[in-house]
């Protein structure tokens, strides 16, 4: 078996959840079923409708949809002007598979933007449009990014002091697949630390850099 690895240099979930932030709370959906069910935001903008250079009016929550990506390169959606992400996600437009059907494709990037203003994902081999859902920008989390994990380890993002991971994410710094372009490795942690001061991602072979989202 001839085994290679690629790496990354640049790349730039279902439920809802009551997020505490800076005195308001917000009602967040997950943003890939927001999205897709073409959910209205507070603002009663849908998803298809957000303008990313418009400004959004104060305490409106919004999901803004990444364009779908060439294969094996990443979708970014990016949160309006003086907005900044609360939390993010992905749909797979194409998966690739064997001849047996079999699964052979891994999302190898999923995480918030390093200045916390918008969301990417990537696939190994296919196709992917990214998701953000945006608050304004007082009140959105700090974005924390982790440094490089060893080969099948440990990368956490940890938050400053007084402040909790509330969304996270990672990004592959090298992702294992075989001769014929087949995935080997995979994300086996993407949660939070136990203590919640930061957000934990690890690969099951590779390596990889953790990136979270802190209020």
């Amino acid at each position: 078996m001839i085994i290679f690895i690629s790496k990354t240099t640049t790349a730039q979930a279902d439920w809802k959840m009551t997020v505490q932030l800076r005195g308001k709370q917000y009602l967040v959906a997950g943003a890939a079923t927001a999205a897709v069910a073409g959910v209205a935001t507070a603002s009663g903008v849908t998803p298809t409708q957000a303008n990313p250079a418009a400004k959004a009016p104060v305490s409106s929550v919004q999901v803004v949809v990444g364009p779908e990506s060439e294969p094996g390169q990443p979708s970014s959606a990016r949160c309006p002007e003086g907005m900044g992400a609360i939390n993010g996600g992905f749909q797979a437009v194409t998966f690739s598979r064997s001849g047996g059907g079999d699964p052979y494709d891994g999302v190898t990037v999923n995480a918030p933007f390093k200045d916390g203003k918008g969301w990417s994902a990537m696939l190994m081999t296919g196709k992917v449009i990214a998701r953000v859902v945006c608050v304004p920008e007082a009140q959105a989390p700090q974005a924390v990014v982790g440094q490089v994990s060893a080969e099948a380890g440990l990368s956490v993002a940890r938050c400053p002091a007084d402040t909790k991971a509330i969304a996270g994410g990672y990004v592959r710094e090298t992702w294992y697949k075989n001769g014929y372009g087949e995935s080997l490795d995979d994300i086996i942690v993407n949660a939070p630390n136990d203590s919640g001061s930061g957000w934990a991602a690890k690969q099951f072979q590779g390596k990889t850099v953790a990136r979270a989202l802190c209020s």
